[in-house]
């Protein structure tokens, strides 16, 4: 007899419910809480183009979506594999015809090992990143409140953080429609807000400042690029608030079309987030900064502005406003490290389960049916990175966050390879969607990847710290990547 827990999932999400599942994958706008004292410190040390940094991380992605969404509809069985899943089976098409001993060539065993290599560094640095977020959040909160956590107490909230959402991941917890609907709700409603009282405080100007005082005299000063060596390196910073949206192949058990649904609904989830969450609250921001707040000591240069506009607008309710923006910053922290999480669960596993991993991966809790030895390496992960994001203050979170954006890159760059080489000589394709393109992306995400760090190093300070950083966990995880690969061979 067929139990209920048994029973395959309904195929009941439409385009609608698939977009705002989506929307809940791809890391929310409210994120500029967190990312902006990095993007502050970017913009002292001369990389000073924010907004169109912001844009230009917002085009990478729209153009790896593509990319994503093509061969997510050629390839529609996908489901938790995703890129690496991609890699596999356009190798494996162009070998058909030889002989099946002869198809685990050395092209796929790369392909496969590249791809593995970059959503892995992306995938697993990512929630290091978020925890470490947490608990500056936190730890800015509690300072708010008059208490001044110490070290080893920001530290505990971080590994707090990072134990809890293990436990909802070893659980089996993942989002639902009514959760993802109320994460929405939240986000666009409070950056919608949160942008339009930013607005009204600059251009009324409630608190008599000088035009010098403010960080962009004019609207056009906010939108201008600044420089190109600044609007890459933004938009290396950027690249934070965009990746996720490949995830959305999690989502083919419940889609009742997923071959049409699930590309379309990669790419609108971006270009709502990206209007309404992105590009909006980021004009609003810098138009309402100002030098009364030092973007780069704050913790949480929002937290500051938003003390300022709710006491000058509000009727001295700054604090209320503050706290507003900072629960729908943890709402999003939770709902984001959760999804990333279980997305980095599902590569690690689809690997191990093809002896591309330690097979110690594929251990499965007979309780919950979730993968325990891959959850808690996970957990054990994101807290000693987060711990290091929040003790090693600006340059090692700077770090953190490049190198997990430039494992998305190189992932992004290859989904633009594998969609040249799946269309390449079908009847399906396309000049535009399979050949120009996907050029256009791979060429913007390999910029971004090998610029940015040289950029960052030529600056000096902080922000060559934080590029060396990235690049030796980026060294040291394809050191050890490599070393498995080869003692796999020999054995």
């Amino acid at each position: 007899m067929t139990t209920p827990s048994t029973l395959p999932p309904r195929k009941t999400l439409g385009i609608t419910g698939i977009t705002i599942h989506a929307m809940a994958l791809v890391a929310p706008g409210t994120f500029a809480w967190m990312l902006y004292q990095a993007q502050a410190a970017g913009a002292q040390s001369g990389m000073g183009a924010i907004w169109p940094g912001v844009l230009a991380a917002l085009g990478a992605a729209l153009l790896s979506a593509l990319s994503f969404s093509e061969l997510a509809r050629r390839y529609a069985n996908t489901n938790l594999r995703s890129a690496y899943h991609f890699a596999e089976q356009v190798f494996r098409e162009a070998g058909s015809g030889r002989p099946r001993s002869q198809q685990s060539s050395l092209p796929v065993r790369l392909a496969k090992f590249a791809t593995g290599w970059a959503a892995h560094l992306y995938y697993w640095v990512y929630p290091g990143v978020m925890v470490a977020f947490t608990g500056i959040l936190v730890d800015y909160l509690l300072r708010q409140l008059g208490y001044s956590p110490k070290p080893l107490g920001q530290v505990i909230l971080a590994l707090s953080f990072a134990a809890f959402i293990g436990f909802l991941a070893l659980r089996g917890i993942t989002g639902t429609m009514p959760s993802s609907i109320i994460l929405n709700t939240i986000q666009l409603t409070t950056l919608i807000g949160f942008s339009i009282l930013a607005l009204v405080f600059r251009f009324s100007n409630p608190m008599a400042l000088a035009p010098n005082q403010w960080q962009h005299g004019t609207l056009t000063n906010a939108l201008l690029p600044g420089g190109v060596p600044g609007v890459i390196f933004q938009a290396a910073l950027a690249m934070f608030l965009m990746v996720g949206f490949e995830g959305v192949t999690s989502l083919r058990a419940q889609s009742a079309n997923p071959v049409k649904d699930l590309p379309r609904a990669a790419i609108l989830a971006l270009v709502l987030q990206g209007v309404f969450a992105y590009l909006l609250v980021y004009l609003a921001t810098g138009l309402a900064m100002n030098n009364q707040i030092d973007a780069v000591k704050s913790t949480a240069p929002l937290g500051d502005l938003a003390l300022q506009i709710g006491d000058s607008l509000l009727r001295g309710n700054g604090f209320s406003l503050m706290f507003v923006v900072a629960f729908a910053a943890i709402v999003a922290l939770l709902g984001a490290l959760l999804t990333a999480l279980n997305n980095a669960v599902r590569i690690s596993f689809a690997m191990a389960l093809d002896a591309e991993m330690p097979d110690l991966l594929g251990v499965i809790n007979p309780s919950y049916i979730t993968p325990v030895t891959i959850v808690v390496a996970l957990c054990v992960t994101s807290a000693v990175l987060g711990a290091l994001g929040i003790l090693g203050g600006l340059p090692v979170l700077i770090g953190l966050i490049l190198a997990s954006n430039l494992g998305a890159f190189i992932l992004y760059a290859l989904l633009c390879i594998l969609t040249i080489s799946a269309f390449r000589g079908t009847p399906e394709f396309n000049p535009l969607r399979h050949l120009l393109l996907p050029l256009l992306g791979l060429a913007l995400n390999l910029l971004l990847a090998i610029a940015a760090p040289i950029i960052a190093i030529a600056a000096g300070g902080l922000l060559a710290t934080a590029a060396w950083v990235a690049l030796s966990i980026a060294a040291i995880w394809l050191l050890v990547s490599m070393l498995y690969y080869f003692l796999r061979q020999v054995r």
